[in-house]
């Protein structure tokens, strides 16, 4: 009977997985020295990569110069991604919507850990991701990575927390690192997220001038150079209520870069470009003039700004409000969106703060209905006041589609004396939260016809639900073991230890689930069947063979949930007898 990991996956080891099967005369073995004790050898596998320079021998570039993009802690960056946590996904039923039902998910943590820990959940299942990352212009704060290198490198290197606990810093531009850092933050997240999306599958990332040429160099990379789709201009000037102050210029636009996983399997573009019905707003327009004229603008000051808006041939100067380019500017290396931003969090919340930079959900709704349909897969983790989860139900409401969403926020303490802490949220979490709540409300009654999903799951990252024995266990003989407390953490329920599981087999936490009773025992049974899990202590065997004769495709129990080896093995006979398909596996 196998035991369960308890841990994220090992992303170098799946990548050495992928080596083998290509080139399986380049797998060598290594000591692991962190298994390895004095008196027992344990061996990982390796790659000979000598011996794969020599197989792709007409790919290799030979000598020290090579073309290519770098900085300091980028290798660290890709260790980071590919390394293991000790972490889960607590459920919180009570702060969610519609708990029992719903397929969205709203998760509480740093996102770098959310994306290993969600690895083998959503691998290949995610068909559109938008974020909108810290813009790093020397006063956003950033996430504090342990992406430690040599003191000969940098000898300021930052920890994994500040000296407060916090998991973000204010990357200022007098820090030496200050694009190393923001890089090597991007990398890995992005690295892990590539993993995520469908062979046909979208990225786009909202990024302003700081960062936006190395953010370009790293996609190519990690996204290939081939799956870069376009440049799209977001205005973000005063028609949207927002702008900031560059160097010498006002700054009215940011950028929006759009990759695909896949370029071949990608077929929207060329729908909305040839979709004759689509076309660029002109100065006539009944809905700009309107907007126009409920800004309280004059006549004279109206007429000035619609010659703007249609001037010149720059893309920028084409404004599109409700779809994309049309063929006429397919020549263009960039699609132009004036998006106005609707209404404003602040009036949603009913919160008298000025939440600057959140996104128009307008903008996110054309995205979406580019790019997917049906009930797709909708994820931004840097989620920030749930924006994109907004769109995702506006669009839902209008076209009728069941998408889903899985939204990713660090809980950043909301400023101390603000309207918002005044008005009782902690944290930009519980904006996020609160804003999704009160817009499903309010498009479940203005859509009543529709079979809409406007609930979410919450989660939160948390430390292992095992406690340090059951990783050592064999540091210990059995005498000391039965002193020890329970490899399971007292504060942990059976919910905790279910969706633990389900992350570590590769199953979304998004299916429905039920528990009962048997013989005195709790048994729980996910998605009909496709996990039955009972963590009960002294399982008879006839609730064994009740669970085995409903043929689960896979079972867990905790390990002290049997007497001693004989019954573990009277387990397997019993389920080698009445489910030999079964996979089943203990805690």
């Amino acid at each position: 009977m196998d035991k369960m990991r308890m841990e994220s996956v090992d992303m170098t080891e799946k990548n050495i997985d992928r080596i083998a099967a290509l080139f399986p005369n380049c797998i060598t073995e290594t000591v692991d020295e962190e298994r390895s004790t004095p008196d027992k050898k344990v061996y990982k596998k390796a790659v000979n990569f000598e011996l794969l320079r020599q197989m792709l021998s007409g790919d290799v570039l030979e000598g020290d110069e090579a073309y290519e993009f770098t900085w300091v802690g980028k290798k660290a960056a890709i260790v980071e991604a590919n390394k293991p946590i000790r972490k889960t996904l607590r459920p919180c039923p009570e702060e969610s919507v519609n708990w029992d039902s719903t397929e969205n998910l709203y998760i509480e943590g740093d996102n770098l850990e959310v994306l290993k820990l969600i690895q083998e959940s959503y691998m290949g299942k995610v068909k559109l991701i938008f974020i909108d990352p810290p813009y790093n212009t020397g006063s956003d704060f950033i996430y504090a990575d342990d992406f430690a290198v040599g003191s000969a490198e940098y000898s300021d290197e930052i920890g994994e927390v500040d000296a407060d606990g916090n998991r973000l810093f204010k990357n200022t531009d007098s820090n030496g690192r200050f694009h190393s850092d923001w890089c090597s933050m991007m990398y890995s997240r992005l690295m892990l997220a590539r993993n995520l999306l469908t062979d046909d599958g979208s990225i786009f990332i909202s990024i302003d001038f700081n960062e936006v040429e190395n953010l370009k160099k790293i996609m190519d990379e990690v996204f290939g150079a081939e799956n870069f789709q376009r440049e799209i201009v977001w205005r973000i000037g005063w028609l949207s209520g927002y702008k900031t102050m560059a160097p010498n210029f006002i700054r009215n636009h940011d950028t929006i870069l759009f990759y695909s996983k896949n370029s071949s399997k990608i077929e929207f573009i060329k729908k909305y470009i040839e979709n004759k019905d689509f076309k660029p707003l002109l100065k006539k327009d009944a809905k700009v003039t309107a907007k126009l004229k409920s800004l309280g603008l004059s006549d004279e000051q109206q007429k000035e700004l619609l010659e703007f808006i249609n001037h010149g041939n720059r893309p920028e100067r084409y404004p599109i409000e409700d779809t994309w380019n049309s063929n006429e500017y397919d020549d263009l290396n960039s699609i132009a969106i004036v998006s106005f931003s609707g209404e404003k969090i602040s009036k949603i919340l009913d919160v008298d703060q000025d939440f600057k930079g959140q996104k128009s959900v307008k903008m996110l709704m054309r995205i979406i209905e580019a790019t997917t349909k049906e009930d797709d897969i909708v994820m931004d983790f840097f989620s920030g006041t749930g924006s994109t989860a907004h769109a995702v139900m506006q669009m839902n409401a209008e076209d009728g589609c069941h998408r889903k969403y899985i939204m990713v926020q660090l809980p950043e303490p909301c400023e101390d004396g603000g309207a918002a802490k005044e008005a009782g949220y902690e944290n930009i979490c519980e904006i996020g939260k609160e804003r999704i709540r009160r817009i499903g409300q309010r498009i479940n009654e203005s859509a009543p016809l529709f079979d809409l999903d406007t609930g979410f799951r919450v989660f939160k990252v948390a430390e292992s639900n095992m406690n340090d024995v059951y990783y050592s266990a064999g540091e210990y003989n059995q005498g000391m073991l039965s002193m020890l407390e329970s490899n399971v953490k007292s504060d942990r329920s059976d919910l905790d230890l279910l969706f633990g599981c389900l992350l570590e087999w590769g199953l979304p936490l998004s299916m429905p689930y039920t528990s009962e009773q048997i013989e005195g025992c709790t048994v729980h049974t996910y998605n009909d069947g496709d996990l039955i899990a009972c963590f009960d202590e002294n399982i008879p065997d006839s609730v064994i063979k009740t669970i085995a004769k409903r043929q689960p495709l896979r079972a867990v129990f905790r390990d002290s949930s049997f007497d001693g080896s004989p019954a573990k093995i009277n387990v397997g006979e019993i389920f080698k007898m009445l489910a030999p398909d079964t996979r089943i596996k203990v805690i």
